[in-house]
């Protein structure tokens, strides 16, 4: 009967084992001199030493964040409390403002019926969250007007709000638009501290200064399960308050859906910060991300394509109305041929002449590079045609008169059929069909005669009237008769 106590047992076989004689990395030379031995000894003592530091410095890094997170919760508890002593029993006490205030201040009619607009959704928000209805906070003007400027008479109303945000056990959504309250914006930040927000939209607000991105990034450092961000039509003032925004929003865990639209004082955000987002971080989570109108210009920096090509996760890409030229188009198409996870793409009102859209057009859609394009597009190949991408669908590069385009809401297969189909019909029309397949269906792309079927059969009852499906069948069976395809190959449909 062993000896030896149960615990020490377990916890023999838990610890790893020390380093032994028999260990090679702790053998000693024998021919080392003493001052090498004694090198030899310092160094491992150094590397021990440094092991150390950098996992306990690791460990602390992560008690701070959770030491943090304790903190800013009591924090936020604390203030809970404050609020609770002060309000008793609850009843939403802030005096209506009448429409004569700000028709006595000089404003139209129009103003004023957005700022009871702004008055009536902060009660509302208020009052929702108060009975728990909802977890949505909407504040807004009428968007097509400027913002509702500060004004004494509504911090009554945006302190009711703020104090319901604060007892609220999640905010699900904050949407700040169309207004301009720079001396409240601080009292709001606090209040949503680990709240859970998930989405957060500022748009139309004329941020005075560098309030409004001072807002944004505490939002999204003191809630880290925000999946939507939009940042539209703000002001920006300068470029550092540009970066600290970039940056909060690559430091993110969990953002998916991103936007960045243009900024009331046309401030544009460096392309230099912008191509972060296509180079390293935050790439991982990015499902949407809306760059339009921002003065996006690569100056022959291939940035977004290199990372289109490498398939990432990203479906969803608005490049419109910036500063892309026929190459960034061009080579968007070409790092399109080895993406299948993109679905939309847009790329309108951007610096884009009729010939640089009509190449990225066939290159992205059909495969053909510049000198296939100075050919008849019924020469094209088949086989081309075929490993083209067939998943994304790009907004603005398709040339006039020509609208046919990859349809997202439809699978690659048969996105692809499409093309196979249009191409023979193409063919048909000029006579060159039997040339055509037969420099293409050879030995080696049997592969391919499956799809070719598959797509007549399918595709050409859209085009009635026409005996476009029996005259290609005719000829590709003239084609095929007599070739044994291996079994792999037996048409199973597409």
């Amino acid at each position: 009967m062993s000896s030896i106590n149960p615990a020490k047992k377990r916890k023999a076989a838990r610890d790893p084992p020390l380093r032994g004689n028999d260990d090679p990395s702790t053998v000693v030379p024998a021919n080392l001199s003493l001052a090498d031995l004694d090198g030899l000894i310092d160094q491992r003592v150094t590397d021990a030493v440094g092991a150390r530091i950098s996992e306990l410095s690791s460990r602390v890094d992560h008690l701070q964040r959770e030491n943090q997170g304790l903190l800013l919760r009591c924090e936020s508890l604390e203030r809970s409390v404050q609020v609770l002593k002060r309000e008793g029993n609850w009843t939403y006490s802030a005096p209506d403002v009448p429409r004569s205030h700000w028709i006595d201040q000089g404003h139209d009619e129009d103003y004023a019926n957005g700022a009871d607009l702004v008055v009536r959704l902060m009660k509302k928000s208020t009052q929702d969250l108060r009975s728990a209805s909802s977890s949505e906070v909407v504040v807004r003007g009428v968007t097509t007007q400027s913002p509702i400027l500060s004004d004494e008479v509504l911090c009554p109303h945006w302190e009711q709000l703020a104090n319901a945000m604060q007892l609220s056990e999640r905010i699900r959504k904050l949407n700040l638009c169309n207004v301009q309250d720079e001396g409240t914006l601080q009292m709001i930040e606090a209040s949503v501290r680990q709240k859970g927000v998930a989405s957060l939209f500022l748009s139309d607000n004329q941020f005075l200064g560098g309030e409004g991105v001072h807002l944004a990034v505490d939002i999204l450092k003191n809630n880290r399960t925000i999946d939507s961000f939009g940042w539209f039509r703000n002001s920006i003032h300068s470029t550092e308050n540009a970066c600290k925004l970039i940056d909060a929003v690559l430091e993110h865990p969990t953002i998916s859906m991103l936007g960045f639209v243009r900024t009331f004082n046309e401030f544009v955000i460096p392309y230099t910060q912008l191509k972060r987002l296509f180079g390293g971080s935050g790439n991982d989570t990015l499902l949407k991300v809306v760059l339009s109108g921002i003065g996006v210009k690569t100056n022959g920096d291939r940035c977004i394509p290199d990372f289109l090509s490498t398939n990432p996760p990203l479906q969803w890409l608005d490049l419109s109305s910036n500063q892309l030229t026929d190459d960034d188009a061009l080579h968007i198409g070409l790092a399109l041929q080895s993406n299948t996870n993109l679905r939309i793409l847009n790329l309108q009102k951007n610096t884009l002449a009729e010939k640089g859209k009509s190449a990225a057009y066939h290159q992205a859609i059909y495969g053909l590079n510049r000198t296939a394009l100075s050919e008849s597009m019924s020469m094209a190949n088949l086989n081309t045609v075929s490993e083209a991408n067939h998943t994304c669908e790009i907004v603005g590069i398709a040339p006039k008169g020509k609208a046919f385009m990859n349809d997202s809401n439809k699978s690659d297969k048969s996105n692809r059929s499409r093309k196979l189909f249009s191409l023979l019909r193409k063919r048909h029309r000029r006579g060159c069909n039997i040339s055509q397949l037969e420099s293409e269906l050879t030995d080696n792309c049997l592969g391919l005669v499956p799809h070719v079927l598959a797509c007549v059969s399918t595709y050409s009852s859209a085009y009635s009237g026409e005996s476009s499906k029996q005259k290609c069948l005719s000829v590709i069976f003239k084609l095929v008769r007599g070739w044994k395809m291996p079994e792999m190959y037996q048409f199973r449909g597409c």
